[in-house]
């Protein structure tokens, strides 16, 4: 495949929550599952975003969401490469180690973009990070 693109959890997030950027959100998705591109998840963005359903009792939500990121989408475990990486990054940045992680998993899975709408906390980590409208808006779907 060719583009690779690592998602942190607030692309997944906007589109449960109708944010304003949920319609770009959305065609990530959609061009990730229609197999356009190729979508990395981390394992942390699993576990952030289901969160969210547990919380809100939305148990058949969060089984629906795990489903659909097995199959559409590379999940990516936190094995000890992963860990080294975010540990390196949460000591260099003071990132939080969960979003350590996320920008390591996108670094070690060579994605060509980290996604995410948070861009001040992952541009200290220095990887190509961009924002869902940005990627929408500049065609690189």
């Amino acid at each position: 495949m060719g583009l690779k693109v690592c998602l942190d959890s607030n692309v997944f997030i906007s589109i449960k929550n109708k944010e304003g950027n949920a319609a770009d959100c959305t065609k990530i998705l959609d061009a990730i599952e229609q197999g356009k591109i190729d979508g990395v998840v981390s394992s942390i963005v699993l576990a952030e975003v289901e969160v969210g359903y547990y919380m809100n009792k939305e148990y058949s939500d969060a089984e629906a969401f795990v489903t659909k990121i097995i199959s559409d989408y590379t999940l990516v475990p936190v094995p000890e490469d992963i860990a080294v990486e975010g540990a390196k990054i949460r000591a260099m940045t003071g990132m939080r180690l969960p979003d350590a992680l996320i920008s390591a998993t996108a670094q070690v899975t060579r994605s060509d973009f980290l996604i995410t709408t948070d861009i001040p906390v992952f541009k200290k980590s220095s990887y190509k990070v961009i924002t869902p409208t940005d990627f929408s808006a500049n065609n690189i779907l």
